[in-house]
């Protein structure tokens, strides 16, 4: 079963716009956020609504729909009556939204987050999601699946890297199910999953941004030891790789980051950035 509403849009490059258009996988999608009547749900980019129907349809107490492309938010317009209310579409750029800001009056513990997110900006939209972690309590992210299996990769695979340890830091996360490229309108040439993020109340003892810094550069260079791919990093923070004394664990001259785990990569980022491997 398809979405009619996919014929009143043509779907357009820069929006890197592939319409879901499986009325069972987007009822599927809607399920795993497990919306209560207290949540507050953000859908991100709704595109012809096929998501957005199933989301009126569980209990929720409100959900705000935002869109990039003005021609979405007049095509499910329509539903905003239909919602009696609960429903708000809004034309804007999600990663410049503030979940704090939109949901002030709901604690963080009943805000959602959902969508099926643009291929094209993925990275800057888990990030954003990431970085907005405090914000939110759940969020469910249908994305290529080549990018979920990064998201929970396990340490030594040749997924792990730079965006497990984000999603490590900031989630716990589970990848649900996959998508067949035939559930959507442009046919992609790859498959997609859904992967849900629950945030973590507790998250590592390192500040987000430096420390993805650090992992960035850790995973540089897949293929040297970390005394190599650290090399540029140390050196912009002031640190001596040589006279830093570390556990046998994890010695940067001869493992790789990919061979460390999360956790094991938080302890190698305190002990370089002990007081004493400062510059004075």
């Amino acid at each position: 079963m398809t979405n009619s509403m996919t014929n009143r849009i043509a779907p357009q490059k820069r929006f890197s716009q592939n319409f879901l258009t499986d009325n069972r996988t987007a009822a599927k999608i809607a399920a795993v956020l497990e919306a209560s009547t207290d949540d507050l749900v953000l859908e991100i980019g709704p595109g012809t609504g096929a998501l957005t129907k199933h989301l009126v349809a569980l209990p929720s107490r409100r959900i705000v729909a935002v869109d990039l492309d003005p021609r979405a938010v007049e095509a499910i317009s329509g539903m905003v009556q239909q919602s009696g209310g609960r429903l708000s579409v809004q034309l804007g750029d999600v990663l410049k939204v503030s979940l704090d800001d939109m949901f002030a009056d709901v604690p963080t513990t009943n805000r959602r987050v959902i969508g099926n997110i643009p291929y094209a900006i993925t990275s800057e939209i888990l990030f954003w999601l990431f970085e907005a972690r405090t914000s939110m309590a759940r969020a469910v992210i249908m994305m290529q699946k080549e990018v979920a299996l990064r998201c929970v990769a396990k340490p030594g695979t040749k997924d792990y890297g730079v965006l497990t340890v984000a999603a490590w830091y900031a989630t716990t996360p589970k990848l649900m199910f996959t998508v067949q490229p035939g559930s959507f309108f442009p046919r992609p040439s790859v498959t997609s999953a859904v992967v849900r993020f629950d945030m973590r109340t507790e998250v590592p003892p390192v500040p987000f941004a430096p420390f993805m810094s650090f992992v960035r550069a850790a995973f540089s260079q897949r293929r040297k030891v970390m005394a190599n791919a650290l090399a540029s990093w140390a050196n912009q923070q002031g640190i001596a790789l040589r006279t830093v004394t570390l556990p046998e664990h994890l010695s940067v001259t001869t493992l790789r980051a990919e061979a460390l785990s999360p956790d094991q990569l938080v302890e190698l980022y305190l002990n370089l950035t002990k007081p004493e491997n400062q510059p004075a």
